[in-house]
């Protein structure tokens, strides 16, 4: 991670606690949760037969399921702020596809849940980049332009590691050839956050040390 990713990331996670970032990282079990319209209340043989199907995906993959999905929605969050605060027209390029493609990411995870009998989860956005676009919120012009791109980077480059995690241990065939097929499109964008980020410090009178 270059220095300047690492910076960014600093300032905008400055607000969050450690149990925000912790959660990214823990692997705790996937957690039951609810439809909308459903009560919280369900008989016995609905609660059996939704941990049954649940217990039948490793708790790797059903981590991954929940981040990767978590993950699509907050790229898609931060990304519609952008078309609302960004008049730098790459950086709107680059909004628009993060949107369309991770809306598409979205999209397959949501069958695969359809079709395994499994709940989404209950948070559509971890807490950390919940905080983080709560961040973004309060910027505005050249300084959110630059720190949008920051968190794409950062964010892409989480994104690769999970990913590559779940293509390597995961054991759901699903799961993993899905993750196989989208690493190559989340490295790119990476890449491309990645290479626009000097462009948005150029000329920029704080140093990235100094953020």
């Amino acid at each position: 991670m270059t220095q300047l990713n690492y910076n960014l990331t600093q300032r905008l996670m400055g607000a969050i606690g450690v149990a925000a970032i912790a959660s990214l990282v823990a692997l705790p079990s996937f957690s039951q949760t609810t439809r909308p319209g459903q009560s919280g209340a369900s008989t016995p043989a609905a609660q059996t037969g939704q941990v049954e199907r649940t217990a039948a995906i490793a708790a790797l993959d059903q981590e991954f399921f929940r981040l990767a999905y978590q993950g699509n929605n907050a790229e898609i969050d931060t990304s519609r702020l952008a078309l609302e605060k960004s008049q730098d027209q790459a950086i709107r390029q680059y909004a628009e596809r993060m949107i369309d493609e991770h809306t598409r990411a979205n999209e397959a995870l949501t069958q695969y849940a359809s079709e395994q009998g499994l709940e989404l989860p209950s948070e559509r956005v971890d807490p950390l980049n919940q905080a983080i676009a709560a961040q973004l919120t309060q910027l505005s012009g050249s300084e959110f332009d630059q720190a949008y791109v920051g968190v794409q980077a950062n964010a892409h480059l989480r994104a690769i590691s999970l990913y590559r995690t779940e293509v390597a241990q995961g054991e759901s065939q699903d799961l993993t050839a899905y993750a196989s097929q989208l690493l190559p499109s989340i490295e790119e964008h990476y890449e491309m956050a990645n290479a626009m980020l000097p462009e948005y410090t150029t000329g920029n009178s704080q140093s990235p040390a100094d953020m």
